[in-house]
């Protein structure tokens, strides 16, 4: 359990799990209230979820009604390793207000953890028809993810390509294409992908390391190295480079 709330709350902060949301005037409530919001949010990106619930409490009767609240109950309940909590919280941000995309976009990510894809899916795929949501490239991204991981490549290839049509530097998505597409055995188009995705973002530790790997599978293994070693180069306290001094250790 300790491994999924390590990898869920990756992917939120991955992907903006601080309300960028601008909900109505409304929505906001009173100025005072807004502050302790702000304060709760703090605590929150510092990983202090005690000192925000407190925080929280002491405005529940003014703020029980706000997306908001509900939004950072949820991602405190998450940080607290409470996931029924951090779903229902995230539900009832979206109940209060259906276009909250963070929040369909984090309520998808708990159902997924709590072993309900369809949910899930939904989910996400209301996160991506909000057409005033920032970050649509989330919930595509994690749709990918989901396909891909129910033997779907042909949808992730679909939801990936979303995802870069909407933030063409959006670098995790290039890697999950290069999946997708090597799952339906295209390997010179994930290969072409995989480069693409290194000039959106020079360097990246992750495609660099990814393309190497694809190289290697497909017995390139002299421009593999070239490449592993260069990870080790440019990155050598990273996880990449663990990986890339085992590679060439077998190269």
């Amino acid at each position: 359990m300790k491994y999924v709330l390590t990898c869920i709350l990756a992917c939120l902060l991955f992907s903006g799990c601080a309300t960028t949301h601008s909900p109505s005037s409304t929505d906001q409530g009173p100025r005072d209230v807004q502050l302790h919001l702000d304060l709760v949010e703090s605590y929150i990106n510092s990983r202090q979820p005690q000192r925000a619930l407190q925080e929280l409490i002491r405005i529940e009767k003014q703020a029980s009604k706000l997306s908001r609240y509900h939004f950072d109950k949820g991602m405190i309940f998450l940080l607290m390793n409470e996931l029924e909590n951090a779903r229902d919280g995230f539900a009832q941000a979206t109940k209060i207000d259906d276009d909250f995309g963070e929040a369909w976009n984090n309520l998808g990510k708990i159902q997924e953890a709590l072993h309900q894809p369809q949910e899930a899916e939904a989910a996400y795929l209301k996160a991506f028809s909000i057409l005033t949501y920032l970050t649509p490239e989330f919930p595509a991204y994690n749709l990918g993810i989901l396909y891909l991981h129910q033997g779907r490549p042909q949808d992730t290839e679909n939801y990936a390509r979303k995802a870069l049509a909407r933030n063409w530097r959006f670098l995790p998505a290039y890697k999950l294409l290069a999946d997708a597409l090597t799952a339906q055995n295209r390997s010179a188009d994930a290969e072409k992908v995989l480069r693409d995705g290194l000039e959106a973002g020079v360097d990246d530790p992750a495609l660099l390391l990814s393309l190497a790997e694809h190289l290697t599978r497909t017995g390139q293994n002299t421009e593999a190295r070239e490449i592993f070693s260069r990870i080790i180069t440019l990155h050598p306290n990273t996880d990449e480079a663990k990986v890339a001094r085992d590679y060439l250790g077998i190269l």
